[in-house]
């Protein structure tokens, strides 16, 4: 017996919250297959969920017991914005998440390729992390030492944003741009009532 629309609606949200009782016992009456195909309205699945709440119990139940064949699909999922798991991880800086999902073999789809798949923006996890701006450095951090780590210890910057910076950018002296002299502000409540705009 399949499971009901409302039963895959009930796991999804289990993930959501981090029930891995409740994920286990889906598992249990429907087998893994059955957690790997689950989908909500937007197209979320159970990895998508556990991810971006940072549910890294629930992450690992699934990645351990997902069967094999299905795992590329699963983790490589996207929902109908576009997003893999990986960047609602990386979007709640849940390090930990991008982690497990990337410590999946690579012929199991994880691996440098999870940080790899780009959103429906064409960012990739590592810009993703750039661009989703502040409260997202360790995360950005973490990618970027892992990039580096799998993919160049030379004297070539990889940025996987799609921009190589191989030159370095000379300072102001070595341009002879003159220093701009900056007159110090002692108050500036009274600077501010004298602009006139």
């Amino acid at each position: 017996m399949a499971p009901t629309p409302d039963e895959f609606e009930d796991l999804v949200l289990s993930a959501r919250y981090g029930d891995l009782e409740d994920v286990q016992a889906f598992a249990d009456a429907y087998g893994w297959g059955a957690v790997s195909s689950a989908r909500d309205d937007r197209g979320n699945s159970v990895l998508h969920m556990a991810c971006g709440n940072g549910h890294l119990d629930v992450v690992k139940l699934i990645l351990a017991n997902v069967p094999a064949s299905a795992l590329p699909a699963l983790i490589s999922a996207k929902n109908e914005a576009g997003s893999p798991a990986v960047h609602w991880a990386v979007l709640n800086n849940h390090v930990a998440c991008v982690q497990a999902l990337v410590d999946v073999p690579d012929t199991n789809g994880g691996g440098i390729q999870v940080l790899k798949q780009c959103n429906g923006a064409g960012r990739d996890a590592f810009a993703e992390a750039l661009f989703s701006g502040e409260g997202k450095e360790e995360v950005a951090g973490w990618i970027e030492g892992y990039i580096w780590k799998i993919e160049g210890d030379d004297d070539e910057v990889r940025m996987t944003a799609g921009v190589a910076a191989e030159e370095e950018v000379p300072s102001r002296d070595e341009q002879g741009v003159e220093p701009v002299e900056v007159e110090p502000v002692d108050d500036v409540a009274d600077k501010a009532a004298q602009l006139k705009v």
